[in-house]
Formats: C-alpha cells, sequence, structure tokens
C-alpha cells in the first residue's frame, strides 16, 4: 500500500503514486485554505476520494508532533487504495439509511462525525450490530471555541454540518485495528442521575447536580473544569456491557446558580455517574507502550486525540505523543476532537468516549505465497 503524509500543499510533487483517497484534517477556521490545496490535489489527481474532519488544532508524525505553533493547519494521508476495496457513505442529519455492508463481506470503518446526540449513537449502534462490535473508530469534529457544534466534515469538495461519513473497508483486503484509552479509574460508587436534559445534568440522586458532586470532592474551580481534572464515568442505564473499563466523560462547563453540569455528551436519567481518579505514572506510561501491539509492517494510522486530554496535560501533551510515535514507528496525522469512537478494550464494543487518545491502524493485508 503505498502512502504519503502532506503536511504542506507544497509537498505534493513528492507523491510517486497514484492515490485513490485521500484523508484530510483542518483547523476549524481554515475552511478555505482546506478547500483550496483539495482542488490542487483533485486538479492532480482527478479520480481521487478526499475526505476530511475539522480539527482544534492538528498532530503529526514528526517532531514536535502536535501542532503547537500553528504551522500545519492542513495535513494529508494520501493513500492507494483498491477502488474496490472501500465504501464512503454519507449519513446527512434526518435521514435514517442502513449501512451499505454485503452479505458474506467482513467490514471495518472509520467515522467522522459533525454532530452529537442520538443521531450519531444510532449509526454507532448500526455499524456494532452490521460490521462487528469493535471494527470501527472514529472522531467528532473539533473547533477552535468550545462550541461542540461548531466543527464540520468534508466530503469530495462540500462541508457539511450536522452528518456523518463512514468510510467502510472491506477486511478481505486490509486490516482496521484500533483501541481507545484514557488515564483515569473509577471510585466510589454508582450515583443516579435523576434529571437532564441533553448534555446537561440537573439533579443527581435527585438532589442538584453541583451541589451533590461538590459535597463530595469539593468546589469544583475554573481551573479544574479547563484542565479537564474532573471526569466522570457515565454508564448509561440500559447499558449491559460489564467490562471493567467504561468511557469517561469530561465536564465542558457549570452553572453556579442553577445548579447544573454540562458535559461534552449526551446524558440520559436513569444512566449512572461514578467520580473518576487519575492514573499513576507508570501504568499512563503501560498504556502509552500497549499501542504498539496494533502495527505490523507498512502500516499507516489515524490519531483521534480529545481536545480535552489536550486540555488535561497541557504542554505535556506533545511528550506523550512523541512516546506513543517513539512505540508505533508509522507514519501517522490526527487531530483533536471533541470527542472519540473506539473500543476501550480489544473485547469492548467500539463506543462515543471523551478525553481519550484513540489510535486507528490500516495495514493491507499480503497474499500469502
Amino acid at each position: 500500500m503505498n502512502y504519503a503524509v502532506l503536511t504542506n500543499i507544497d509537498q505534493i510533487d513528492s507523491i510517486g503514486f497514484i492515490p485513490t483517497v485521500i484523508v484530510g484534517f483542518y483547523e476549524s477556521d481554515k475552511e478555505k485554505l482546506f478547500s483550496q490545496c483539495s482542488e490542487t490535489l483533485k486538479a492532480r489527481f482527478p479520480d481521487v476520494d478526499i475526505i476530511g474532519c475539522s480539527s482544534e488544532s492538528n498532530i503529526y508524525d514528526s517532531i514536535p508532533y502536535v501542532d503547537v505553533n500553528r504551522t500545519h493547519p492542513c495535513i494529508y494521508m494520501c493513500i492507494e487504495m483498491k477502488k474496490g476495496s472501500y465504501k464512503l457513505q454519507l449519513f446527512p442529519d434526518q435521514e435514517k439509511q442502513k449501512i451499505p455492508v454485503e452479505k458474506n463481506k467482513k467490514y471495518s470503518a472509520i467515522v467522522l462525525s459533525s454532530r452529537y446526540g442520538n443521531a450519531l449513537e444510532q449509526i454507532i449502534v448500526q455499524l456494532q450490530e452490521n460490521i462487528g462490535k469493535n471494527s470501527f473508530f472514529g472522531a467528532i469534529a473539533g473547533a477552535k471555541s468550545s462550541d461542540i457544534k461548531g466543527g464540520s466534515i468534508f466530503y469530495n469538495g462540500e462541508y457539511l454540518s450536522e452528518s456523518t461519513l463512514v468510510w467502510l473497508i472491506d477486511q478481505e483486503d486490509y486490516s482496521l485495528k484500533g483501541i481507545s484509552a484514557h488515564d483515569f479509574d473509577p471510585v466510589g460508587f454508582d450515583l443516579e442521575i435523576t434529571r437532564t436534559e441533553g448534555f446537561k445534568i440537573i439533579e443527581i440522586e435527585h438532589r442538584p447536580a453541583l451541589d451533590m458532586i461538590e459535597s463530595m470532592i469539593g468546589t469544583l474551580s475554573l481551573k479544574t473544569i479547563e484542565s479537564y481534572d474532573q471526569p466522570f464515568f457515565i454508564t448509561p442505564f440500559n447499558d449491559h456491557n460489564h467490562s471493567f473499563k467504561k468511557p469517561i466523560s469530561s465536564i465542558l462547563s457549570i452553572d453556579r446558580k442553577a445548579k447544573t453540569i454540562t458535559l461534552f455528551k449526551k446524558v440520559s436519567k436513569g444512566d449512572k455517574l461514578k467520580l473518576a481518579i487519575p492514573f499513576s505514572r507508570e501504568k499512563q506510561i503501560d498504556q502509552l507502550d500497549k499501542f504498539s501491539h496494533l502495527v505490523t509492517n507498512d502500516s499507516i494510522a489515524f490519531l483521534f486525540a480529545c481536545v480535552a486530554y489536550k486540555g488535561h496535560w497541557g504542554q505535556m501533551e506533545p511528550i506523550y505523543i512523541m512516546r506513543l510515535a517513539k512505540n508505533i514507528y508509522i507514519p501517522f496525522i490526527g487531530l483533536h476532537s471533541f470527542g472519540e469512537i473506539g473500543p476501550l478494550d480489544p473485547q469492548d464494543l467500539s463506543v462515543l468516549q471523551n478525553q481519550t487518545l484513540t489510535l486507528a491502524v490500516l495495514t493491507e493485508k499480503r497474499e500469502s505465497t
């Protein structure tokens, strides 16, 4: 499988093959620049499919890995894939449709979405049922501000909000493996969320949500919220997955007057909430080392990192990404997103996550000789 990473469109002449798929990530206020670069790529490679997702900022496979100085607002992974080995399926808002899979074929998928809520959750359930419980990975479009609806996805020349793009990949020709990882452990006991409104927790155990949480952990300061130091483990009321590993949900904001807590993901009445404490430094390093198990020769990867992960680690984030890069030793591009999709364990479900590093590794399968 031929591939090339471009952190600048001026590198286009370095592509020594004809790509069939180009995946790009662009800072959310650089759509015009991304369009110009995509037009240049399309002019050079007329038959290519170009897909993309907006980011808060970008990640790539060379030092400093995280685009701290915002010098690479548009980045691309150019891939030569067999045309018959993948499908691109768009799920616009308000439209229900089936996953276009063929019988007797196995698929994996990359999911890029610019929407939240029930519509995306329904697509995730469809993917679990139609292509496999843990064979898809993805990201929610990021944006410069904390507006969780401010991102977009790109599909062959068009920017879309409130839409989801599924890149289905035939497992006969390509392997796509991945995992999500956060760095918190649950602590204490389950608390029942008794009143909600979308992303907002209004009551916990029939008490004002903020009062209930602060009675256990003390005052939630602005610094605590901005550094994402106090996420929660949220278990849906109808979840029958008894794995120890559970997704975490980051705090977006609090309303001290209304005594509510708003998260980066939707919550429902009856969901269970558990407090979280950070991993030890040794456990964090061990977790980063485990990403190497996904990699084989000639692999490429996509790294989806939550803005909350970035906010939590601050200036330390490039060091953690560097450790990951040195472990996997393959080309990759990535973005800071408003949510990630993947399993926390190879045997778990791919679900919507917050505050994770999610890695998806793509490898072409070679015929045995």
